[in-house]
């Protein structure tokens, strides 16, 4: 039996080669060795492909439940969007006592709208009302609301428009509709240009907001809202202080320091500490993704052990089979020690066949989940909540540079353990 060696034959006895050569020589004979016994090397990649996919499918169902959950928060707030409601002190500043109400008029929201680090801004009056369309009404939440309030809070318009700038300055009756209270309302009749009575006043359907998701909301959702220009709102009720103020930062990223900012200027305006939480209360875009992180950290360890003990039955296959092959190969490896091999070039040896084996094994592996996901159509959540209208919200298994890094590496762990303990065994 001819034997090959990591090295080469020269006078005056056996010489290691350079390490370059050694490598190259050791991976010739593992592949040689893999070769020789084909069907079980066959059987062993299957075994870690199968695990792969296993791994990147249940990465790619959390990634996906994560966007989905996301796209069901942002129904709420846009990125590096807040909202402030207001408060009562804890602490006392400025001479006044703890317990004092802070209450946000508009001039407060007009300075907070000239801060550098405050990209768009709006006020926001809330109010019950009565909305009546011919023999049909029923009580709703009326928001009156700037422009930037349709960006800042995700009221897509799936006919018509929101409420814009002209309406805001002439004060016009115009009302945009959320998609619950136009269907109650209008059924399958077109509200474009129709007029509704809010609180026995005239008001003209400009839009219909469309359907979307929305995991939190405050007073009502959006869906049971219709929105009209704060400058309106005055004549159907008191509007000396806001219901909410909603802000957004420059940049996602600068979300803490635009709070902090506005913060520091109501307190000088309104007399409270900056650092007490109780005087105005914010919640968005950022209390949300810390909310979405941690549902999907435990969701995403538990779908990681699963995955990882799939692979890890593959690699003990491997391991297995590697172990049958040294008690084979028992007469070579006495062989190749007794021409001069040592210890690591053996081991070398075996640990390059386990490791083809996984990487060949892995990369077919994530061929086949890209196929997979790339075939899967979204999979239920929302729609299944909420009706077919929100398909475009539900699960959408996408394999991510994220998904693909986490999987390589717990392929990588598993092939050196499985060719590692048949190694030292030769």
């Amino acid at each position: 039996m001819e034997v090959v060696l990591p090295g080469r034959w020269r006078s005056g006895g056996w010489q290691l080669s350079k390490s370059r050569q050694v490598f190259v020589d050791i991976v010739r004979e593992a592949i040689v060795g893999l070769l020789r016994n084909r069907v079980r090397a066959a059987l062993s990649t299957l075994g870690i492909s199968w695990g792969i996919v296993s791994v990147v499918m249940l990465l790619a169902y959390g990634e996906g439940f994560n966007q989905a959950l996301l796209r069901g928060f942002q129904g709420a707030f846009g990125d590096g969007v807040s909202i402030m409601f207001s408060g009562q002190t804890s602490m006392q500043a400025g001479g006044e006592r703890a317990g004092r109400a802070v209450r946000l008029r508009m001039a407060d929201a007009e300075a907070v709208g000239q801060l550098p680090l405050v990209k768009a801004w709006s006020p926001e009056f809330m109010q019950d009302v009565n909305v009546v369309w011919g023999a049909k009404q029923a009580s709703y939440r009326a928001r009156a609301v700037a422009p930037a309030y349709g960006v800042l809070r995700t009221q897509p318009a799936a006919a018509g428009r929101f409420i814009d700038a002209e309406d805001v300055r002439l004060q016009r009756h115009s009302v945009f509709l959320g998609s619950e209270v136009a269907l109650k309302l209008f059924g399958n009749l077109p509200p474009i240009g129709e007029s509704v009575r809010i609180n026995g006043m005239p008001f003209t359907v400009v839009g219909v907001q469309k359907e979307k998701v929305q995991l939190s909301n405050y007073g009502r959702p959006d869906k049971e809202s219709v929105f009209i220009p704060y400058t309106t709102a005055g004549q159907l009720w008191n509007t000396e202080y806001l219901s909410v103020l909603v802000y957004q930062a420059m940049d996602p990223t600068l979300d803490a320091r635009a709070t902090t900012q506005v913060k520091e200027l109501l307190g000088k305006r309104l007399r409270f500490n900056p650092l007490d939480e109780r005087a105005v209360r914010v919640f968005g875009s950022a209390a949300s993704q810390k909310i979405t992180d941690g549902i999907v950290l435990g969701l995403k360890l538990v779908l990681t052990f699963i995955g990882v003990l799939t692979l890890a039955i593959g690699g003990v296959g491997v391991m297995n089979i590697m172990l049958v092959s040294v008690m084979q190969r028992t007469r070579e490896i006495g062989t190749q020690k007794s021409l001069g091999a040592r210890r690591r070039h053996i081991m070398g040896q075996f640990l390059a066949e386990a490791l083809l084996i996984t990487f060949v094994g892995g990369v077919l592996g994530m061929v086949l989940a890209f196929a997979v996901s790339a075939a899967l159509p979204s999979l239920p959540l929302w729609s299944a909540i909420y009706g077919d209208e929100y398909t475009e919200n539900d699960i959408i298994m996408g394999v991510s540079w994220s998904t693909m890094f986490t999987s390589t590496a717990i392929l990588t762990i598993v092939g050196l353990i499985s060719g590692l303990v048949p190694a030292i065994r030769a």
